[in-house]
């Protein structure tokens, strides 16, 4: 019998998750915000400001999953990175939205 030698490099299922949780995401929400201003801009402009953190969230913690795929060590940092940076994306980018809606999107 032969004796199995442990791994020690993570799996790749937690930056394929992130990956394709973020692209979802993205497809709802986008398709969301263009139903919603399909029937009125005020209407658009509120689903945006809705889909702005879930946006955020997603892809800044797909972006930490991959980095802290190559980089972290431990689990802990592997789970919990991904999850900090994302709620930093998501304040980001509804931050983001906001000022698009308040001072650029106007002047348009």
């Amino acid at each position: 019998m032969e004796a199995q030698t442990e791994s020690t490099s993570p799996g790749c299922l937690m930056p394929i998750a992130w990956l394709l949780v973020s692209g979802l995401v993205t497809i709802v929400c986008v398709a969301a915000v263009g139903a919603s201003g399909a029937g009125s801009e005020s209407a658009g402009v509120s689903a945006a400001y809705a889909a702005a953190g879930p946006i955020g969230f997603a892809w800044g913690g797909a972006l930490a999953a991959l980095i802290t795929h190559f980089t972290a060590k431990s689990a802990g940092a592997r789970i919990g990175v991904p999850l900090g940076c994302g709620c930093v994306g998501a304040i980001g980018m509804v931050l983001t939205v906001f000022v698009f809606f308040a001072a650029i999107f106007p002047a348009l």
